[in-house]
């Protein structure tokens, strides 16, 4: 699947939509669809919020061997590899912590990698998460 969205928080209902119908026509168990979910609204998010672009964004949704590849794209923006991103010391009391980069940890979590690739000014994150079938 490969879909194009409007760069508004409103697509969110339809980006968990069309995830929820790709698990479903790909009988794929939906123990993962959650975390699923949750990492493409970050980084959809993310992206609405820093990316700066002005295009929709591109969501792809691969089922390869069991393993769930998920690619979000970003056109006419500034490079932000969101693997490089600095750890958040989740262990740091809340008075010591400084705000952001809560949601990309969150991510770097639940997903098995991470890859960034940044050409031309279209920057792709994409995640990669095991299904057990």
């Amino acid at each position: 699947m490969e879909r194009s969205f409007k760069r508004s928080l409103a697509s969110l209902d339809e980006i968990s939509e069309a995830l929820q119908t790709f698990f479903a026509d790909n009988d794929a168990r939906t123990e993962h669809l959650e975390s699923v979910i949750l990492a493409v609204e970050e980084l959809f998010t993310n992206m609405l919020k820093y990316g700066g672009g002005t295009g929709d964004i591109v969501i792809a949704v691969a089922l390869d061997d069991g393993e769930l590849v998920v690619g979000l794209t970003d056109f006419d923006v500034d490079e932000f590899d969101v693997t490089q991103a600095p750890e958040v010391d989740v262990d740091r009391p809340l008075s010591e912590r400084q705000p952001g980069g809560l949601g990309i940890h969150l991510v770097k979590k639940l997903m098995d990698r991470i890859e960034y690739n940044y050409v031309e000014r279209r920057g792709t994150t994409k995640f990669f998460k095991r299904l057990n079938r």
